[in-house]
């Protein structure tokens, strides 16, 4: 999770913004079996090259539809992986922070818990 925060936090920061055509959502599920989306966006390099990148998962179902013009950001070094600018909101490197902050602190309530329930330790 921690990789990917600081991934898309690189993009965000230097990644470079265009448009592109939403051209398929690709479908698969997480480890609970609940649905995930990744709407495909092919779009233009600076050189003409054509490329298709894949956007965030988007749970539930996707607020794009093939045909969609959406805006972009890509690194030049990995133009695949791309950051839809109005969707993918939720790759934020503040709400990942936030995330692993709160189950830190939950592990750490429960690790402290347990050990004052050990005899001796009351």
């Amino acid at each position: 999770m921690g990789r990917e925060a600081w991934r898309v936090h690189g993009v965000r920061r230097h990644g470079t913004r265009t448009t592109g055509i939403v051209v398929g959502i690709w479908e698969t599920t997480d480890g609970d079996g609940d649905a995930q989306l990744y709407p495909q966006v092919r779009y233009a390099l600076p050189d003409g090259r054509e490329v298709v990148g894949e956007g965030g998962a988007h749970a539930i179902r996707s607020p794009l539809s093939e045909g969609d013009r959406v805006e972009l950001l890509y690194r030049q070094d990995d133009p695949e992986r791309i950051i839809l600018v109005a969707h993918d909101w939720h790759m934020n490197i503040w709400v990942y922070g936030v995330l692993s902050l709160v189950l830190g602190a939950l592990a750490l309530l429960w690790a402290l818990s347990a050990i004052a329930s050990l005899p001796g330790h009351a």
